[in-house]
């Protein structure tokens, strides 16, 4: 287990971040900003469509236990960089090309 220590916690927080930001997006008419940052490769499918399809949605539930993969193999602070420039700028993009009114 303590091998892939930020596997786990990521893991543990994923579900409890998806009840937060299904909580503010209000089934539809809350804010879609907090589920974009936090989980921008599950919202990116919004730049196409209104709508949040199933492939992203799982996309987005994988996301955190990836990043944790990713900190836990390859151990860098090249590491942590890569994936806080990505995540960033990927929320920025799905920030910037969304619409939702």
């Amino acid at each position: 287990m303590k091998r892939y220590k930020w596997t786990f916690i990521f893991s543990i927080l994923t579900p409890i971040l998806l009840l937060l930001v299904f909580f503010l997006m209000g089934g539809g008419h809350g804010y879609y900003s907090p589920a974009i940052v936090l989980f921008p490769f599950g919202m990116a499918g919004t730049i196409f469509q209104q709508s949040i399809t199933v492939p992203f949605f799982i996309l987005g539930i994988l996301q955190f236990p990836f990043y944790g993969l990713l900190l836990d193999r390859f151990t860098g602070h090249i590491t942590k960089y890569c994936v806080f420039i990505i995540h960033f700028l990927l929320a920025a993009v799905v920030l910037v090309t969304t619409n939702f009114q």
